[in-house]
């Protein structure tokens, strides 16, 4: 019998931030507009991550997808936007498979 998996990561990640854990000015450096979030998938697919979902509003940015290891997204995130991996670990969240 085949695999007809569509992704050839065998993880989902949910990664992000919110309102609930990081002020105004920490989410405007995570903040995407239409430009970054075209590149973030871009580089996404350049590093074979095809399967990708991104959200950017005033409340929280967050990205979904299927990797090998949640850094890979964040890793995204933080060169696509004013934001550090310091930054996103004090008030990030990363969710895996089914709590995602």
């Amino acid at each position: 019998m085949e695999n007809n998996t569509f992704a050839k990561h065998p993880t989902f990640y949910a990664v992000g931030l919110s309102y609930k854990k990081a002020d105004a000015e920490m989410r405007g450096k995570f903040s995407l507009d239409e430009q970054s979030k075209t590149n973030l998938l871009h580089q996404a697919k350049v590093e074979g991550i095809d399967s990708l979902i991104v959200t950017s509003t005033c409340n929280r940015t967050e990205i979904y997808g299927f990797a090998q290891h949640p850094f890979q997204l964040i890793k995204l995130l933080c060169e696509n936007s004013q934001g550090t991996v310091e930054d996103f670990q004090k008030v990030a969240f990363v969710y895996k498979n089914s709590e995602a």
